[in-house]
């Protein structure tokens, strides 16, 4: 008999290789992307949600509240927006459902020369206090999205 040692490779690769692809057959989660936004477009550098504003600052910065605080804030931070522009918030309860309007929504503008601004809204307390959940606030400017913060009220 002629021995040839290629056919005992040949039968060792045909038993080993397919082991990463039957393996490999999970299911795999994760990954990422790289944007290059436009240089001159408009964005939000910081934002929070906070107990407070003082000397427009955001002070005490938190993601949970209390049923019985006064206010809630939302302080933001923008840069490349001069000109005019006009910020809109929506607060929604966690009482609102998908399809509901906002609990509580409100629009101011502004003009900046810089190129930079900082903008802050509040909700103020209802009569029975802040009802208990988590609440979410979404931020537009200029009827575009920019971000959704969720907060919890306990």
């Amino acid at each position: 008999m002629n021995y040839q040692p290629w056919k005992n490779i040949l039968i060792v690769l045909a038993v080993l290789l397919p082991i990463p692809f039957l393996s490999g057959c999970e299911a795999r989660s994760g990954g990422g992307a790289v944007v290059t936004p436009m240089r001159d477009e408009p964005a939000i550098v910081d934002s929070v949600m906070a107990i407070d504003v003082h000397e427009d600052r955001p002070n005490g910065i938190t993601n949970v509240f209390f049923s019985d605080d006064d206010q809630i804030y939302l302080w933001i931070y923008w840069i490349n927006v001069e000109g005019r522009n006009k910020v809109e918030v929506r607060w929604f309860s966690p009482d609102e459902e998908v399809d509901d309007p906002p609990y509580w929504e409100e629009t101011q503008s502004f003009t900046s020369t810089t190129g930079e601004q900082i903008t802050w809204f509040f909700i103020d307390k209802p009569s029975g206090g802040f009802t208990k959940g988590d609440w979410s606030v979404e931020i537009f400017l200029n009827d575009n999205f920019e971000r959704t913060h969720i907060f919890t009220v306990e």
